[in-house]
């Protein structure tokens, strides 16, 4: 038995030795082999979410620890900054550049906020002249922040200053920022074969610059053009335009469509079927852009964007429009800037912080009935502004039955059904709510049609504004005061003009 036993023993250890020998010969064509499929995964992770959708097999194959750990080491961050939040917000600025008057001053601010759970975006565009605190630098324009973080070497650069800017004066992070230059912007458009864009309207700037610092002609007619790099940056940077088109809110809308335009031309098939398209086209404008994003991180990026719908994008301009959140002032320095309407950040934050708030509630068209409850003229009017510029429509704007009401107060007349809205209007004006209207308030529900008869008014809620408005009650005696002065002034220059006639 024992011998039978040591036969098989010994048996055994020849299979393995010839069996080890095999493999030993084999063994570098594996290698090699296993060499190749990785250098397919890594290459196929890399492009896979430009061509896939985040619900697609690249998608979830990128979730695999392994190939977590390879992306890792190449650099490819798997989870973008914000995606835990439900919101990613991406900085856009642009600059004149070499050879252009104010080269590092921002010309152009918009924060993009994607909502994740929704796949929605909106834009907010930022002015130029917004007077805040710049970090170690004091009270300046805002486009000035970027200038000074270059000139100083702030680490990340200039867009690296403007991004932290942006988040103490608005409140919220900045995931992601990216400056370009005027060339850098050319040459990505050109890249990319050019653009179509569709004109509003025809109009004309007799004052565009120059790059030797004079002025030119440039005409746009209304319909769909295509544009060259230079053709859409005239487009975008047009300031004296005709025919509507000399306003910011124009020029912030004509920006909105040259980004929407790049957008399409970035996701369509053939460019999406090239991946290696997008990373030169980035590669090209590497000297002409800051930028924290990642090469890494642009398929992950170019696949958010994918699923985003922008055919109902929103675009918000904080302006000094009489709804608007800014006022003009003239600093001690003589220096025309803008600042808080409210007299401090609170209500900028607040209104940035809840965009998509906003958004709701511009889309679900929520109507308030405003009473002014008090004997300040005006007051509902200028409470009305402010309330238009978050997105609601005023319906009606009316004296209230007394005018003694101490504190404002806010009717929910929709049966609790817009809740997001009421804390807003809550937050907004320091109000109580109630869902019990007194009756000697509902004649402010109805109004006599163009027949005489009485109807009702559509409204979801009625607020009767109260003494408590005191910022608002400040800002209306401000404007009197105001224009006070200036009938005086224009009294003073009449008596001059006549007197100079008289003289004469």
């Amino acid at each position: 038995m024992y011998n039978n036993i040591n036969l098989i023993h010994s048996s055994i250890e020849k299979n393995q030795v010839k069996k080890q020998k095999k493999s030993l010969g084999a063994k570098l064509i594996r290698g090699l082999f296993l060499l190749l499929l990785a250098y397919f995964v890594i290459s196929f992770i890399l492009s896979s979410k430009v061509i896939f959708s985040q619900d697609t097999f690249g998608r979830v194959l990128t979730k695999l620890p392994v190939v977590n750990q390879i992306r890792n080491i190449l650099g490819a961050e798997d989870i973008l900054i914000g995606e835990d939040t439900n919101r990613i917000n991406i900085l856009l600025m642009g600059i004149g550049g070499t050879g252009h008057e104010g080269a590092l001053l921002t010309d152009t601010i918009m924060l993009a906020s994607i909502q994740l759970s929704t796949n929605e975006i909106t834009l907010i565009s930022i002015p130029r002249d917004l007077y805040i605190k710049i970090p170690d630098n004091g009270w300046q324009r805002i486009n000035h922040a970027s200038a000074y973080g270059d000139l100083n070497d702030y680490v990340g650069g200039g867009s690296a200053l403007m991004a932290k800017t942006i988040e103490e004066t608005f409140g919220v992070p900045v995931d992601y920022w990216l400056r370009i230059d005027f060339s850098g912007f050319k040459q990505v458009i050109d890249d990319l074969g050019g653009i179509n864009v569709l004109v509003d309207r025809t109009f004309t700037d007799e004052q565009f610059p120059t790059e030797d610092f004079g002025v030119q002609t440039i005409t746009f007619e209304k319909g769909e053009q295509y544009m060259d790099g230079e053709t859409a940056l005239q487009f975008a940077r047009s300031r004296h335009g005709n025919n509507n088109e000399g306003s910011d809110f124009a020029r912030s809308k004509r920006q909105q469509k040259i980004l929407l335009a790049i957008k399409d031309k970035v996701l369509n098939w053939k460019t999406l079927a090239n991946p290696n398209k997008i990373y030169k086209i980035y590669d090209s404008i590497s000297n002409h852009i800051q930028t924290n994003i990642k090469a890494g991180q642009l398929p992950d990026l170019t696949g958010l964007l994918k699923n985003i719908n922008f055919d109902s994008i929103k675009h918000y301009v904080i302006d000094d429009s009489p709804g608007g959140l800014l006022k003009p002032i003239i600093t001690e320095e003589g220096a025309q800037v803008l600042v808080p309407k409210s007299g401090d950040l609170a209500e900028l934050q607040d209104f940035v912080k809840n965009i998509f708030v906003v958004r709701e509630i511009n889309q679900n068209n929520i109507k308030i009935i405003l009473a002014n409850g008090t004997t300040i003229d005006g007051l509902a009017t200028y409470i009305g502004s402010s309330l238009t510029s978050w997105g609601f429509n005023i319906e009606r704007l009316i004296t209230a039955p007394t005018q003694d009401f101490e504190k404002s107060v806010i009717y929910d007349l929709s049966d609790g059904k817009e809740k997001e809205a009421l804390k807003i209007l809550k937050r907004r004006m320091d109000a109580n709510a109630t869902d019990k209207l007194p009756e000697f308030l509902n004649p402010l529900l109805y109004k006599t049609n163009s027949l005489g008869e009485l109807e009702m008014v559509e409204a979801d809620f009625l607020i009767v504004v109260g003494a408590d408005q005191q910022r608002a009650i400040q800002a209306i005696e401000l404007w009197n005061e105001e224009q006070a002065k200036l009938e005086i002034i224009k009294e003073i220059t009449e008596e001059n003009e006549n007197l100079e006639i008289n003289n004469e």
